[in-house]
């Protein structure tokens, strides 16, 4: 087949495993491993299945929807060879049943015709018998390389590509829009819901028609919001992945006499298809890499990378092929192709490598139905909690059982009480409750035009450890100055600085580089590209000429040219020349391109000077990697001094270099010509200084930050030097601080390099405190040190802060690192080269215009480092409500839970409307008050806590539980106590709500309740003081005054509404009994502070929890200083 050398599902490599019942297999762009077991159905254990689903009623079957792996009891394991379905489970331990399907499939050279796949995730898996195992449709294509790309122009047959088609499946992206019906069974058949419906029998057949009504209604529009959400969530997602049916696009076909157009869907294309871009532009239905031409592209959809990216065929090599590696000649699925610029007849071709979910925009997509698990401890324990709850349950259930055992009591009266229980121990409104602030604090986040497509990671967002942030775009400006221009001597040293480089002769090579090398195109009269490429060009005052289609077509024109815009010398001697009427002839044709790459650090441009008879070549990059180009004897004596001396002053410096061509060399040789043999043995010109200042907001954020205790790391690409006095200038680094730059010693035959350690700015090796310097250190250190080092690299994750010269891929392995020492991680940058490590980080953040970013789960449209604070106060606000509203359902739970079993004990019980009021008007709106809080004002270094069973957490938990029993039993104790007080008598099915012990039990609890809403209301500095919280002070104002209103003065059908007895305000001995029941949430309400208070600033406990953490400190310093003590140089160290 034209697209692939050889047979594409034999591959001779792998071994044979033969009939496995399990194996693993690795997501694509995820570091997530999944294992998959081979099943067969079984007709015996159907059977058996179905018929304990019908001996329950069914109830098996809606708890199939939540725990699917207990689907697999229909079937048996068996080879994965002979498995009818495949059980996927992940590293999160979530589980899906696959089914596999058979299709056939007649590819050239292919030696089966069945192709047995299963689908996971929109990902295909196919069987490959060579290895006897499934494999990611995507592994096919994973050696292809950029020679074997290019080498067809031709495209696929019609056959092909239909057997292709059933390989790899439509190219769509598109998302059914979920139908109401199916969204509401799935929220109906919600456990949430489920137990609702569960307490609404219950309660109605307990007679409790009201709370069971105003609970359906209240349930009833809750799951009708959610199913509106869910929706618009829905279709929004649709619209966002659009469809690839609605559009056709031009692909060549093979014939016998060369090659023809042909019209196909969009959603027809498969990898190998060449595709025709349009002159005029178009949407990229696919992903693809360009073969011949040039495209202008805006890719703001998938990165949030506003400026438009000139993207070319990549040069022939045997590289493997990678979307990733190979960026800067690969147009994605979903961005814009704003213009195309081609050769001649010639047109832009660009060969489809990705379709469907597997392009950068289904990658996106997928992100969102799929997002990556949060492990939150939190969460957890929450969830042991809530099962701890239970356990209390089922004691009060037992004692009610026995209870009312004793007394004689029907079989339905104890089941009704028993299950009773249930509903008051585990509050059906608790989910609900424990996302109201996250709720909340994303419709603040989304105010300040910071978009967050996981909310759960907002709480993480609480609990920060390191912040990583790139440079350029992030802490600087996008734009950079110019500020000089330093040519070289070739062999002495560099020249005086030229600040007005128009002062250069227009013969002159650096002057020529300045003008030439660069990205930039015209788009509708406007000059666009990258901004340092835009500001070196406007120095040097030429101007850009980009031919227009009429003249395209002669081939001995080049596509574009840069001129300078006064006389030069070179014309002085033309005929005829009259300066100001003429157009100045003086050109420099660009005729190939090779784009920034990260890896290479550099860019060119291959050239040609009008009437010149050789071709020249112009490379800028990164000094250190022009400098390896360049012959030894054309750099200045002076070279790493002089780049010192400016990158050490936060400068950013681009080496130029330039070497002339052979003047055999044409056209088309310059279009196959690779870039290595282009790169050695040049000529060095000198330097170009950029001035990248700061954004306005970095230094007071850093400095904010760094008083919340947060440590902060600097991941850059560029140099070094510059990145250190960057971090000085932003005062990442203290002033007291000391920075010790590692660096690895290039070797020759790659040979293990040893390691250099220096103070910057001093001599002689380091011997500091722990506390008192930071690392610094390059991507190629960072490599050595992992492969040869490893014992280095606590010391590096512990101690280093400024990272330059990194890599995407090495971006992506800090953040990892940072992770694996159980660190939690965020990362802050521009989206374009950071992407993997924004994926990676616990919280990344994509400065981006867009609403969402494939690169992050949160999105700033805000082009500055302010959304990283606005992120730490909303996660600790968030992360601080929830704390408070767990603890306070959970004892609004336990208060219920105390009165009802001493109620039970007395013959009696809450009202209807009594219970109407504690859970739908007192404890609902208190707990959605709380909710509403705002975040802090500053960010401090204390830290909210991230542990329900801390031991500070547990102690207060107990003691709040211990004093609110104390208090309902002194209450009644109080109550018995008074000479006019007369116990009830109950019969065995019979219970007096309105009577005394009921009036107390819950007039008192309801004070408690208040009582608990105003304790976890101060959750200062996390959250903003209490009184600025209006709905919660409004609340418990309102709340306070009508329970005062119950206990002292209700009117009597006020009374009777809410089921209680009236104090008579002219017996002296009830009016007594009155202050003991305003005394007693009085002194409740102190303790209940005390308690809170004092344990959260208990010395003890805190000297505790500070040896704790001090020697797990000093182990890990001891541990870093074992791996560089006291840094003296250990023996692989120079």
């Amino acid at each position: 087949m034209p697209f692939f050398k050889n047979d594409p599902l034999a591959n001779d490599e792998y071994e044979v495993i033969g009939e496995a019942f399990w194996q693993t297999l690795e997501i694509p762009g995820e570091e997530q491993i999944l294992k998959i077991y081979g099943y067969k159905y079984s007709k015996m254990h159907a059977l058996v299945f179905h018929s304990i689903c019908t001996v329950l009623c069914g109830v098996p079957y809606i708890a199939l929807l939540y725990y699917p792996k207990y689907n697999r009891f229909k079937y048996v394991k068996c080879s994965l060879k002979s498995a009818e379905k495949i059980c996927v489970t992940d590293s999160d331990g979530l589980f899906y049943l696959a089914q596999i399907d058979e299709m056939d499939l007649n590819l050239s050279n292919h030696r089966e015709n069945k192709l047995r796949y299963f689908i996971y995730q929109h990902n295909r898996y196919i069987w490959l018998s060579d290895q006897g195992a499934f494999v990611n449709v995507l592994a096919l294509n994973e050696k292809l390389t950029i020679c074997m790309l290019m080498e067809n122009l031709t495209g696929l047959n019609k056959r092909q590509q239909n057997e292709l088609l059933k390989l790899y499946g439509g190219n769509s992206v598109e998302v059914k829009v979920m139908s109401y019906w199916t969204i509401f069974i799935n929220e109906v058949f919600n456990p949430f819901y489920l137990f609702q419906v569960f307490s609404i029998v219950l309660w109605s057949l307990d007679e409790y028609y009201q709370y069971a009504t105003c609970v359906f209604i209240l349930s009833t529009a809750s799951c009708v919001t959610a199913l509106c959400q869910t929706k618009q969530m829905s279709i929004k997602i649709h619209k966002m992945a659009g469809g690839t049916s609605a559009f056709t696009v031009t692909v060549l076909r093979p014939t016998r006499s060369g090659r023809e157009e042909c019209v196909v869907n969009a959603s027809r294309l498969v990898p190998g298809d060449v595709l025709v871009i349009p002159s005029d532009g178009c949407v990229m239905p696919c992903d693809a890499v360009i073969l011949t031409g040039s495209c202008i592209v805006n890719e703001s959809m998938l990165t949030g990378e506003s400026v438009p990216v000139m993207k070319g065929p990549p040069c022939l090599s045997s590289e493997v092929y990678s979307t990733e590696v190979h960026k800067r000649h690969t147009l994605y699925a979903g961005t814009h192709v704003i213009q195309t610029r081609f050769y001649g007849n010639n047109q832009v071709l660009a060969k489809v490598v990705r379709t469907g979910f597997y392009t950068a925009k289904g990658e996106l997509i997928k992100s969102i139905l799929y997002p990556k698990e949060v492990n939150f401890q939190f969460y957890d324990d929450a969830v042991r909690f809530v099962t701890f709850m239970f356990s209390i349950a089922a004691l009060g259930m037992a004692y009610s059982v026995w209870l009312y055992v004793l007394r004689g009591s029907s079989v339905s009266t104890i089941m009704l009480r028993t299950l009773d229980i249930i509903t008051i121990v585990v509050p059906p409104a608790l989910p609900a409750a424990m996302t109201a602030g996250v709720v909340y604090s994303q419709r603040r986040l989304r105010k300040n035009k910071i978009f967050c497509v996981s909310p759960p990671r907002i709480v993480i967002c609480g609990k920060l450890q390191v912040m990583c942030f790139d440079k350029t775009g992030t802490l600087t400006e996008d734009g950079l100055d110019f500020y000089s221009v330093i040519p070289s001597n070739e062999g002495e040293k560099f020249g005086k600085q030229v600040v007005n480089v128009t002062g250069l002769p227009a013969t002159s090579p650096l002057l020529q580089a300045l003008a030439s090398c660069h990205s930039l195109t015209s788009i509708q009269g406007e000059l666009k590209g990258d901004p340092l490429d835009l500001k070196m060009f406007e120095f040097t005052r030429w101007v850009l000429e980009e031919p227009g289609p009429e003249n395209t077509r002669y081939d001995n024109l080049t596509p574009s040219i840069v001129k300078p815009v006064s006389p030069t010398e070179s014309t002085q001697n033309l005929d005829n020349y009259d300066p100001y009427t003429m157009e100045i002839p003086y050109e420099i044709g660009l005729l190939r391109r090779f784009h920034f790459s990260s890896s290479q650090q550099s860019m060119g441009v291959i050239a040609r000077v009008l009437g010149q008879p050789q071709m020249v070549y112009f490379v800028k990059g990164a000094p250190e990697k022009i400098s390896g180009m360049c012959a030894p004897e054309t750099l200045p004596e002076n070279f790493s001094t002089v780049l010192n001396e400016y990158t050490s002053n936060g400068f950013r410096v681009i080496g130029l270099a330039h070497k002339k061509l052979d003047r055999k060399m044409k056209w088309v040789d310059a279009q196959r010509i690779k870039r290595d043999t282009l790169e050695c043995d040049m000529v060095f010109l000198g330097f170009l200084v950029m001035q990248n200042s700061l954004k306005t907001e970095t230094t007071q954020i850093i400095r904010e930050l760094h008083m919340a205790n947060m440590r902060l790391v600097m991941v850059t690409g560029d140099n070094i030097m510059t990145a250190m006095s960057v971090a000085r200038g932003c005062f990442m680094v203290q002033p007291q601080q000391k920075i010790v730059l590692i660096t690895a010693v290039p070797q020759a035959n790659d040979a293990q390099p040893p390691l250099t350690m220096e103070v910057v700015g001093e001599s002689g090796p380091p011997k500091l405190p722990m506390d008192s310097y930071v690392i610094a250190l390059e991507g190629k250190t960072w490599q050595a040190i992992r492969t040869y080092y490893p014992d280095l690299m606590p010391t590096v994750l512990k101690k280093g802060m400024v990272f330059g010269r990194f890599g995407p891929d090495q971006k992506t392995q800090l953040i990892t690192a940072l992770q694996d020492e159980e660190l939690t991680v965020g990362m802050c940058g521009d989206g374009a080269n950071d992407c993997g490590a924004l994926k990676a980080a616990h919280v990344g953040i994509s400065l981006s215009e867009a609403d969402a970013s494939v690169a992050a789960p949160f999105t700033s449209q805000e082009q500055n480092i302010t959304c990283v604070k606005l992120l730490v106060l909303e996660g600790r606000c968030a992360l601080s409500t929830s704390f408070a509203i767990f603890k306070y359902m959970a004892l609004y739970s336990l208060i219920q839970f105390f009165s009802i079993l001493i109620l039970y004990k007395h013959h009696s019980t809450l009202g209807n409307n009594q219970f109407l009021y504690i859970d739908l008007v007192l404890t609902t709106l208190l707990a959605l008050s709380l909710g509403r809080a705002c975040p802090g004002p500053r960010l401090t270094a204390a830290l909210p806590p991230v542990s329900l069973v801390s031991p500070v957490s547990l102690a207060q938990l107990l003691l709040q539980v211990l004093l609110v029993l104390m208090v309902q039993i002194s209450a009644i104790y109080v109550l018995h106590g008074q000479p006019w007080f007369k116990s009830i008598e109950g019969g065995p099915n019979i219970e007096n709500i309105m009577c005394w012990d009921n009036t107390v039990i819950f007039i008192t609890t309801s004070f408690q309740y208040l009582i608990m809403a105003c304790v976890y209301a101060n959750g200062w500095p996390f959250r903003d003081r209490f009184y600025a919280n209006y709905s919660m002070v409004l609340s418990l104002v309102t709340q306070t005054s009508f329970v005062i209103l119950l206990l002292m003065c209700p009117w009597s059908w006020l009374a009777h509404f809410m089921d209680i007895k009236m104090l008579d305000p002219t017996d002296p001995d009830q009016k007594t009994f009155r202050t003991y029941l305003m005394l007693i949430p009085f002194i409740h309400l102190i303790l209940a502070f005390t308690i809170e208070m004092t344990l959260s600033n208990s010395e003890k406990f805190s000297k505790l929890s500070k040896l704790i953490r001090r020697r797990c400190r000093d182990k890990e310093d001891a541990s870093v200083e074992g791996a560089c003590p006291l840094w003296a140089p250990p023996a692989h160290v120079c």
